[in-house]
């Protein structure tokens, strides 16, 4: 059977990737960073290791202990991930630093550790994007250019893997039900200075949006697809609405989108 790492499966996409997948007779090795859901992993038949991404020798130390036991590993699913909402000044330097070293240097980790076995077995590298990886948004702006960083070097890793048959795709979900929203981190000033008033029309808008959150079951079948597909797409976007939204930030002039966009969160008028 396939030997597949996805790291971040103490909840949410990552936690139901492995089950699913384990139910499909992969092997399945999951990281955890504490003891959180680790028992209905096991119970499940998934292989658990706690691992904090952020530690480059830990990851490889984990990635060595898998292709110990299993002889080899076919793929990997760089899932986990942080988030961390409020508009820039609102944010202190260290909560930046925090999400970028869990979404973009701890992904980075876990692929250069993972690459050598990938490649020898002519694998799969998947990558957990998101929409905030194809467009901007304000309230978003460090969680976007993690996201906007992990597209770029997944471009690059995509051209630098083919000639060796291993396939990197990118998932891009947009908002789907996973807790995932409400747990992310908030800025350390946001509501307290000149951002306040649109700081609270995004949180309004976000308490809107919940409602219409896609099942986190529509993000497990793309990342199946990115795994299983004989030649997948290098970018597979989920939910409603998610495509519509990075065609219309890639092909619409720009005063246009820019429009759409401050009428749709009701922004206040530009200073003159």
């Amino acid at each position: 059977m396939p030997v597949v790492l996805i790291t971040g499966c103490s909840r949410g996409i990552g936690r139901a990737a492995a089950l699913a997948l384990a139910a499909r007779g992969w092997t399945v090795v999951a990281t955890v960073r504490g003891a959180d859901g680790r028992a209905g992993l096991e119970a499940a038949g998934v292989e658990v290791e706690e691992l904090d991404v952020t530690d480059a020798q830990a990851t490889a130390a984990v990635v060595g202990r898998v292709v110990g036991r299993h002889g080899g590993l076919d793929a990997v699913v760089a899932n986990a991930g942080r988030g961390l909402s409020g508009c820039f000044e609102d944010l202190d330097p260290d909560q930046v630093r925090a999400l970028v070293e869990v979404n973009l240097l701890g992904a980075m980790h876990t692929v250069r550790a993972s690459l050598p076995a990938i490649r020898a077995r002519r694998g799969r590298v998947v990558l957990l994007s998101s929409v905030a990886g194809a467009r901007g948004a304000p309230g978003s702006g460090a969680y976007n250019a993690t996201k906007f960083a992990l597209e770029g070097w997944g471009e690059a890793l995509r051209f630098e893997l083919l000639p060796f048959g291993v396939q990197v795709v990118l998932v891009q979900p947009g908002a789907t039900a996973t807790g995932f929203a409400a747990a992310r981190q908030q800025g350390a000033r946001v509501g307290q200075g000149p951002y306040r008033e649109i700081s609270a029309r995004l949180s309004t808008l976000l308490a809107e949006n919940v409602a219409s959150q896609e099942p986190v079951e529509v993000v497990v079948r793309a990342v199946e697809r990115a795994l299983t597909d004989r030649a997948p797409p290098f970018r597979i976007p989920t939910g409603r609405g998610t495509r519509a939204q990075i065609l219309a930030h890639r092909l619409l002039p720009w005063r246009l989108y820019e429009g759409l966009v401050r009428r749709k969160l009701a922004l206040p008028p530009a200073s003159t």
